[in-house]
């Protein structure tokens, strides 16, 4: 009976090396402790990238379930994966607020992940961009189901590496477009800023003028040392999901528009 069946689950933190250090690795670990073992480990910052966390879901099921075409495993995966993986994924995206919450608690910055990947043992490898506060997509079942049903049927072609939702290509666009958006609001908002300014030294008297320079000077912080690396602050946006990235061992990848259910 599939009531009985749950799938095994290791976390698998994958980091940025700058960011990687014996305290952050227990704070890791210690986060995650009553959702699943976790392994944490470093990668080297490719030049020009920014940094990349991933957080790797290692899901193990000792029987057949990706095959829709058998009926054993198809009962199984119908029996079982949609409600652990929504469980799941609710778990972990509240896992990842509470452990950033803690952080602005003690003054520290939010730790993100970028990326959080669903490794279905050797039938599939998926990868899924993260909301701005690191949170798995609300309909990240229906992401896997989907790419079950078209890997199943053939539709994304074969020796696949991964599946990116979205592609690296369109997420960057996207990212692109926010930065630019932001860059000119801010713009906007500057302007506006240094035409109230001009307007208010206008009104006030010289002398009034110099005293809020003298007090703002004397309750001005004393300078304290940057961090040695700080993670940048990406704008929040709402990610569109419509094309994905089919990833192929030798570095090569197709783009697949969902909608259309075709390569684009």
């Amino acid at each position: 009976m599939t009531a009985f069946i749950r799938p095994s689950l290791i976390l698998r933190m994958d980091l940025d090396e700058r960011l990687f250090n014996d305290e952050c690795v227990s704070d890791i670990k210690r986060s995650y402790s009553y959702v699943a073992p976790s392994l944490v480990q470093a990668h080297k910052p490719v030049d020009g990238q920014r940094p990349e966390n991933v957080m790797r879901l290692m899901i193990k099921l000792h029987r057949a379930y990706w095959d829709k075409s058998d009926e054993a495993a198809q009962r199984l995966w119908e029996g079982v994966m949609p409600k652990w993986l929504h469980n799941m994924f609710s778990k972990v995206s509240n896992t990842i607020t509470a452990a950033n919450n803690v952080r602005a608690e003690n003054g520290q910055p939010a730790f993100p992940y970028h990326w959080l990947e669903l490794e279905f043992g050797d039938n599939a490898l998926i990868a899924v961009k993260t909301g701005s506060d690191s949170s798995f997509p609300a309909d990240g079942v229906d992401m896997v189901e989907r790419v079950r049903d078209l890997m199943n049927a053939g539709a994304l072609g074969q020796d696949i590496a991964c599946v990116r939702i979205p592609s690296r290509a369109s997420y960057e666009a996207q990212l692109a477009a926010a930065e630019q958006a932001q860059a000119e609001a801010a713009a906007v908002a500057a302007e506006q800023g240094e035409s109230a300014g001009q307007a208010s030294d206008q009104a006030e008297p010289a002398s009034a003028t110099a005293e809020q320079a003298a007090d703002a000077a004397d309750a001005a912080p004393e300078t304290q040392a940057e961090p040695a690396f700080a993670i940048p602050e990406l704008p929040a946006f709402d990610v569109d999901y419509g094309t994905w990235g089919i990833e192929h061992a030798d570095g090569s990848v197709r783009e697949f528009n969902v909608a259309a259910g075709a390569f684009s």
